[in-house]
């Protein structure tokens, strides 16, 4: 959506660039001179954009339906508070008509080397609710809703929404929504209602209304900080019409397609094929090999083999060959935006048994955990499992309670157990899932023969004899000794071919994925 963002009120935003993505539609801006502006706001998070692979996103929805929910509300409840870089793009009136796109379409992005991002705050996530029903459920957004100096564009769906949010707002909580705990302004208001159902705030005395015999309680000027309405000449014929430009479908498709990596472009390929599977009537999925054929040719036939389409032979039309940046989610990650790599926040599962190695157990959870991954303990129970040395740890979770699916990586220690890990056929799977998953694996010790037992295809390698041997391959990485793992006191250091296990190990899960695991065929080669 368009928005109209002004400055207009005193107090005019210093804009300081810094390191995507939420994306709201576009508003207006007018200056202190009067000249207005089209802006977009851009959030983007500071520990990247990630999404999970198909066949995760399939599993996870029948393991656990809330697991994003509980992501969100484990990491601030841990006190890793989530964060995003707050920009904007900003688009003056006059340049409005010189793009080959309508900049009111909610369906185009503006390209940042046509309008730079510009960042210009944080925004961080550092409370849950207290009680889900009365701050989740009766919470109720309007973009109706405006603070002083932004106005609304002529954007449609952003008109649409002015509307139907409103109304469902009236229709799923009542005429006094707004006076909610969760919805009502911090600051006391004077908005001249007054009864109605659900009414909460008591007004004293007899005038609630404006204009009034005693003269109290006028609506606030904008010299006051009242909603200042830009008093815009519109010297034409209005229509509602769409502008020419909202029928050009095909050149920002070009520009996104052209933008995202080799890895996701098999996964649209990947998702295009799965959706069009299930059509049995083949004039679905024919005419859409037909419309990629506007987009790529290359991306048309591949979907066309997979779904039983012709093989088309030539493009529809044209391909431009331009690229933007923020496309593709690996713009996004923290190195792209200038920031450091990070495992905060990240899910790790260490898989122990009866017989574990509990130095190296002890050193990976601590390391891991003091910089900000969140670990769990995953056994064949929950009560007590006892390691080589005789001390006891209580899992978290149990091997059948939690999937791989619900971690960005797991770790297994050396020791006895490794014997018993491998009769489990639900450990050797996970091990094997999240290696189908592209996800880091971390193995120490005798838990390496766990891993290449697992994960033991072309083109993997895994440590052998030395102690000092630490293999990184694919995002697998194993140790022979404990000498490679460091000390709990140890800061890690996240570099690409770290030396210490656990340096190359933090640095894999910082990567979220390996995805040239899947680009080289490893993962289609083992059964997950």
């Amino acid at each position: 959506m368009v928005y109209l963002l002004s400055r207009h009120v005193s107090g005019a935003t210093t804009l300081d660039p810094s390191q995507k993505k939420l994306l709201l539609t576009p508003h207006l801006r007018i200056d202190a001179e009067g000249v207005r502006h089209f802006v977009k706001f851009h959030f983007t998070p500071t520990l990247g954009v990630h999404s999970l692979v198909w066949d995760e996103a399939l599993k996870l929805a029948g393991q656990d339906p809330d697991f994003h929910r509980k992501d969100l509300y484990t990491a601030i409840d841990m006190g890793v508070y989530p964060k995003w870089n707050f920009g904007i793009q900003v688009c003056p009136e006059s340049r409005q008509d010189e793009f080959d796109f309508d900049i009111l379409d909610a369906t185009k992005l503006w390209p940042e080397e046509l309008l730079p991002i510009r960042y210009i705050g944080e925004l961080e996530l550092n409370k849950n609710v207290d009680e889900y029903f009365t701050q989740t459920e009766q919470v109720a957004f309007c973009t109706a809703h405006m603070v002083p100096g932004i106005g609304f564009s002529d954007d449609p769906l952003l008109q649409g929404r002015n509307f139907s949010y409103f109304d469902t707002q009236l229709s799923r909580l009542g005429v006094n929504w707004q006076e909610l705990p969760v919805n009502r302004p911090v600051c006391p208001v004077m908005n001249n209602h007054r009864d109605g159902q659900l009414r909460h705030t008591i007004t004293k005395g007899k005038i609630n209304y404006w204009p009034n015999r005693g003269g109290v309680a006028p609506p606030a000027t904008p010299s006051e900080g009242g909603y200042y309405d830009y008093p815009e000449k519109i010297v034409a014929m209005k229509q509602r019409l769409h502008s020419v430009k909202f029928s050009e479908h095909f050149n920002q498709a070009q520009l996104f397609w052209n933008s995202v990596s080799e890895v996701e472009k098999s996964h649209i390929i990947a998702a295009l094929g799965f959706e069009l599977d299930h059509c049995d009537d083949p004039i679905v999925y024919e005419r859409m090999v037909t419309r990629l054929c506007d987009i790529s040719l290359d991306l048309a036939r591949a979907v066309a083999e997979k779904v039983g389409a012709p093989t088309p032979t030539k493009a529809g039309r044209p391909n431009h060959g331009k690229k933007a940046k923020g496309l593709s989610q690996f713009d996004f990650t923290p190195e792209a935006q200038g920031l450091a790599p990070t495992i905060s926040s990240r899910m790790v599962a260490i898989i122990v048994a009866d017989g574990f190695n509990f130095a190296e157990y002890e050193a990976v959870k601590g390391a891991l955990s003091a910089a900000g991954a969140f670990v769990f303990t995953i056994g064949p129970k929950r009560q007590p499992v006892k390691s080589s040395g005789g001390k006891s740890v209580s899992p978290d979770h149990h091997f059948e309670g939690m999937r791989s699916t619900m971690f960005d990586s797991i770790y297994i220690p050396g020791g006895e157990h490794v014997s018993t890990l491998l009769k489990q056929g639900r450990v050797v799977h996970w091990v094997r899932e999240a290696f189908g998953h592209c996800k880091a694996i971390g193995a120490t010790g005798e838990a390496v023969k766990l891993v290449q037992t697992a994960c033991a295809v072309v083109g993997m390698t895994f440590a052998t004899g030395s102690a000092s041997d630490v293999v990184d391959s694919y995002g697998v990485v194993t140790a022979s000794g404990i000498g490679n793992v460091g000390s709990v006191g140890d800061a890690l250091k996240m570099v690409k071919g770290g030396k210490n296990f656990l340096d190359a190990y933090a640095f894999n899960i910082s990567q979220h994925r390996n995805f040239k695991r899947e680009l080289d065929g490893l993962t289609s080669m083992v059964a997950y």
